[in-house]
């Protein structure tokens, strides 16, 4: 199964209901989910931490359609566990959408605070 999202950009009317219309979705996506997902599970590897895999992929059907995966941080023993941040891929290049420095960052602090409260501490050598 592979879940499609559109991305609607009209913003919410200040009172009443939003009236919603659109275009059918129509269109080739050239990366499969599993090669976007291997993308970005590379690309968090190498540049964000060994740690963090993308979860599973939601096609962002848009002006430039993306694969959007949660990352997660997965620790032994706990599995993967979910961080407020995505990675997007392109569908259609298969190129990474680089995060920003700071969201790296933001990205390794909430790790390195998760990580340091949910595993053991180890004890010293005798």
């Amino acid at each position: 199964m592979i879940q499609i999202v559109y991305e609607y950009e009209k913003s919410w009317p200040e009172e009443g209901a939003l009236w919603v219309e659109t275009p059918s979705i129509a269109g080739e996506v050239k990366v499969s989910p599993l090669s976007a997902r291997r993308k970005a599970n590379g690309y968090l590897t190498s540049e964000v931490a060994m740690a963090m895999r993308p979860g599973e992929p939601v096609l962002l059907w848009g002006s430039r359609p993306v694969w959007r995966m949660r990352i997660n941080l997965h620790l032994p023993d706990l599995g993967p566990i979910s961080l407020q941040q995505t990675l997007d891929v392109d569908a259609q290049t298969r190129e990474v959408i680089p995060l920003s420095p700071d969201t790296i960052a933001a990205l390794q602090g909430q790790a390195h605070a998760i990580a340091s409260r949910l595993t053991p501490e180890t004890a010293p050598a005798i």
